[in-house]
């Protein structure tokens, strides 16, 4: 069995296509109206869309019980806290370091 291609892509339907496109600014600008309305209207479907899928769908998720939560011990608490301490320490230790005017023509 064989497929004809030149009968799915026809001469005549590949000029029709290419002036379509070639006269939709055109018909785009002759239409302005109309056209900013279909715009606006493909627009508030796909923001009902994204509206769905990202807001209505994940509140209907089911909640995580309390009892599965991680729950942290004194030791990862002594760990994290320390890693915040020493981080404090080197950022207040940052503006102890003088550095030189590099604008300014140096001094000898």
């Amino acid at each position: 069995m064989k497929f004809k291609i030149s009968k799915i892509i026809d001469k005549e339907n590949i000029k029709k296509a290419f002036l379509f496109f070639k006269n939709l600014p055109w018909l785009i600008g002759e239409n302005t109206f109309p056209f900013f309305i279909v715009m606006i209207f493909i627009a508030i479907i796909f923001g009902i869309c994204f509206f769905v899928r990202n807001v209505v769908l994940i509140e209907r998720r089911i909640p995580i019980n309390p009892s599965q939560l991680p729950v942290l011990d004194e030791k990862a608490l002594e760990r994290i806290l320390s890693s915040w301490q020493f981080r404090q320490d080197k950022f207040d230790g940052a503006n102890s370091k003088a550095y030189p005017n590099l604008f300014l023509p140096k001094s000898e």
